[in-house]
């Protein structure tokens, strides 16, 4: 814990961040005229959903008086007004772009104003207003919650709840949820404020006597995955069961998180029931089917995914034949779960069964026997029989040679392959040779080969020439890589595939700092992460995202700014949250944030996550033969020499005169 509160320590002793671009502002509003203006205008929208248009007029005017500027307010009158009103949603809009949710209330409580008053003063219809009229008032709310107001938030919400027409507080409800469920989805940067949000919206339309049934459904849907996500698997377990409608069966992400918290046998039978099965029986192939959709709801983490694929992969491979989609997949997706997690050697029968079946129904050259020798190599990779992985890569790439063709995705995967297992033998000379061999035949082949795999070639070849201390070479084959790619400006980075355009820019990066030029390769960092988060699709807090951030962290700690050490203590803060105090995952982040200080200069502060550091290490599993370890095996023995260096390390400078 203490390495919790010493990046908490630099988190606040450093700098806040400036905004790229600061939205235009309002001029500061006392708290009681703020409080004045908020009162009127709740008062008008009594009076709009009441169908009192003529009361709400002079409220909306009075307010817009005390709260917005007096020059804009003197020109809401004739065609100026919507002059004024346009500038008003441009400067919400680059507020809310900005994610100065302050401000962005600020202006979108002027707009709703305004939108409040056009409702008020239209002489073509009477009675009360339509929801859609005012609905301005629901996006003003949801920047109150996201800015911390809430007590202001809830006001505005009262006259909806209060009004006899059910209508307007469904859609104000409807409104916050669809939002809610916007920011968890793609809310990027926003993603933490989903839970805030959800929180909110919850406590003000989950009431008694509540009209809005639907809407809430969906907000505790939304709430389940955020609790889901932060491993909370009780607490989304009993938002999901709110999330349905009474009668109905669990859905799939209500299920799943009973694999999620080891109950597999209570989890097949209310699958067997849902099929109209009968719970505890044999499992037919119709519930092996539908477990395989609620597998696609475990969320974070492998073990419940594989208490499922455990269960499916024998019935498929007992009922089906290997040309059946069904099975490859339900074999490959529990075999490499396996090797995910350590456990290689549980893969390797599965893969040689497949491998077996794919041979003798296509032929050992088909692409259908080919995919299982490149995973049944990682398997056996993962064992750490380098020399037996290294001849199944090059079953694969002895058919390129033959035929002179590189192209194919397997034949760059067998190349990484062999020059991976060469390096992890210590052949850095056959590395190299081979290496050389490939690239050269690569640059002879010239446009056949698609640009993303050259790219993978070329950085194979600069992973072996780091390895022999070319660390200029390496270079050069990185910026050569990042040079036949995407421009800076097109990169745009995918949430589903490797992508060669950040694998180079990282690799250049990586390069550039091993040779002391962090601040170089400071810009390359920034823009990987800048794209990364870009895409909503990707993860806020997976995998792809948090290895940017950390390494922008460590760089900015290399070059000795304090921005470094306060990255490094948010991903603290996150992945303590997520995780867990004692998770591999904190660790993840402990250890290159000791280096990084250590390596600015800083080894007094470095000591305290390489304490942390070497006592988690010092924990962990490693029995038996070394000899005989798999990698992860042995990646926990070289973490744990690694970490005793660090600390010996740190220890030492820090006792330095």
């Amino acid at each position: 814990m203490r390495i919790i509160v010493l990046a908490l320590g630099l988190l606040l002793a450093t700098p806040a961040f400036a905004q790229e671009a600061t939205p235009a502002q309002l001029p500061a509003l006392p708290p009681e005229a703020q409080a004045r203006a908020d009162t009127l205008l709740i008062r008008a929208a009594e009076h709009l959903i009441a169908g009192r248009r003529t009361d709400a007029v002079p409220l909306i005017r009075e307010a817009l008086t005390l709260a917005a500027p007096a020059d804009d307010v003197a020109q809401l009158q004739g065609m100026t007004q919507f002059d004024v009103y346009s500038r008003w949603i441009e400067a919400r809009t680059a507020a809310m772009k900005a994610r100065d949710f302050a401000t962005f209330a600020r202006w979108a409580w002027q707009t709703s104003a305004f939108n409040l008053l056009r409702a008020a003063e239209r002489t073509t219809e009477t009675g009360p207003v339509a929801p859609d009229d005012i609905d301005d008032l629901f996006f003003m709310t949801y920047g109150l919650v996201l800015a911390g107001e809430e007590t202001r938030a809830t006001a505005f919400i009262a006259p909806f709840l209060a009004a006899s027409d059910p209508a307007f507080e469904t859609a104000f409800a409807k409104d916050m949820a669809s939002r809610a469920v916007s920011v968890q989805n793609w809310g990027g940067q926003d993603k933490p404020r989903a839970a805030r949000l959800v929180a909110f919206a919850i406590a003000a339309f989950d009431r008694p006597a509540a009209r809005a049934p639907d809407p809430v459904r969906d907000l505790y849907r939304v709430q389940g995955v955020i609790l889901r996500t932060a491993g909370d698997f009780a607490g989304a377990r009993a938002a999901f069961a709110k999330a349905r409608k009474p009668g109905t069966p669990p859905a799939d992400a209500e299920l799943a998180l009973m694999f999620a918290m080891g109950e597999v046998d209570p989890g097949i039978r209310a699958v067997q029931q849902l099929v109209g099965d009968t719970p505890g029986a044999p499992l037919s192939r119709r519930a092996a089917d539908r477990l395989i959709e609620i597998a696609g709801e475990t969320g974070s983490g492998n073990a419940a995914t594989i208490a499922i694929y455990e269960r499916v992969y024998p019935v498929y491979r007992r009922s089906l034949k290997i040309d059946d989609l069904a099975l490859q997949n339900a074999g490959s997706i529990l075999a490499n779960l396996y090797i995910e997690t350590g456990e290689p050697a549980r893969a390797e029968p599965i893969l040689i069964d497949l491998l077996a079946l794919a041979e003798k129904r296509w032929g050992p050259e088909a692409n259908g026997a080919l995919m299982y020798v490149l995973e049944l190599a990682a398997s056996v990779e993962g064992q750490n029989r380098m020399a037996e992985a290294e001849l199944l890569y090059r079953r694969i790439w002895a058919l390129s040679l033959r035929y002179n063709n590189y192209e194919p995705d397997d034949a760059r995967e067998a190349f990484e392959g062999i020059t991976r297992t060469l390096l992890a033998r210590g052949l850095v000379t056959d590395a190299l040779t081979f290496t050389a061999d490939g690239i050269a035949r690569v640059r002879a082949a010239g446009d056949e080969i698609n640009q993303w795999r050259r790219m993978f070639y070329l950085l194979a070849r600069a992973q072996a020439l780091e390895e022999s201390g070319a660390l200029s070479d390496a270079e050069a084959h990185a910026r050569e890589a990042v040079s036949i790619g995407d421009s800076d400006e097109k990169m745009n980075i995918a949430a589903s595939f490797d992508d060669p355009n950040v694998f180079a820019r990282a690799r250049l990066a990586h390069l550039l700092e091993r040779q002391n030029r962090a601040a170089q390769a400071e810009p390359i960092r920034r823009l990987l992460l800048a794209k990364i988060e870009a895409n909503d699709m990707i993860p806020w807090e997976g995998e792809y995202r948090t290895e940017a951030l950390r390494a922008l962290a460590a760089n900015l700690t290399m070059q000795g700014k304090e921005e470094g050490a306060r990255l490094f203590a948010e991903r603290i803060a996150a992945t303590s949250r997520i995780y867990g105090a004692d998770s591999p995952q904190l660790l993840d982040v402990a250890e290159p944030f000791a280096r990084a200080l250590l390596q600015s200069g800083r080894p007094g502060a470095a000591l305290t996550p390489a304490r942390l550091a070497l006592a988690a290490r010092t924990s962990a599993r490693f029995t038996g033969d070394a000899a005989r370890a798999n990698l992860s095996d042995l990646a926990l023995a070289r973490k744990r020499t690694e970490a005793a260096r660090l600390l010996v390390e740190a220890a030492w400078k820090a006792t330095r005169p």
